[in-house]
């Protein structure tokens, strides 16, 4: 059986103190257990072990640096050199029944250097997004070619990211 685990909530917190609790810090943790629960969606450690299609996820770069370690949730997405993407793709983001939900995008922007005397001009720089999936989630056809099967990553600027999705690779590099 393979273990779900719950997103990050930027409402959690830590409860401390004795283990022995009054009636009212106990109805307050049992709320708060409560709210707590509506934070996320389980996703599974095995994108194929989900509610629906896997769909594997492309990359895609409109910057000047390059990207790596670029993750949606916990699944990553790949690499992907300045001004390109599209020509690879990277396993997988599970199918989900719900596509509403907000996703967690991050990436590192790769440093940079002076091609003469090789010295760091730019750090590395880590960025993460809250994003959405497109409204109605992938698309469904009769004919399976054109059935939405992957995720595009886009990165428009240094601080944007957009999820599309595209029925091909090729796809993806078009948004």
């Amino acid at each position: 059986m393979h273990e779900l685990k719950k997103r990050p909530c930027a409402y959690s917190f830590v409860a401390a103190g004795s283990l022995a609790m009054s009636p009212r810090t106990t109805v307050l943790a049992v709320g708060a257990a409560f709210a707590l629960s509506a934070c996320g969606h389980a996703l599974p450690d095995d994108p194929f072990v989900s509610e629906g299609q896997a769909m594997a996820m492309v990359p895609i770069n409109h910057t000047d640096r390059y990207a790596v370690n670029i993750f949606v949730d916990k699944y990553w997405a790949g690499d992907v050199t300045h001004q390109a993407g599209g020509g690879a793709a990277a396993c997988c983001y599970p199918g989900l029944k719900d596509w509403r939900q907000p996703v967690t995008i991050r990436w590192t922007w790769g440093w940079e250097e002076d091609p003469k005397t090789n010295a760091v001009t730019m750090p590395d720089e880590q960025h993460t997004v809250v994003a959405h999936f497109p409204s109605g989630g992938p698309h469904s056809d009769p004919d399976p070619m054109k059935d939405d099967a992957y995720v595009c990553v886009i990165l428009r600027d240094l601080n944007t990211a957009e999820l599309a999705f595209s029925p091909n690779r090729s796809g993806c590099a078009d948004r």
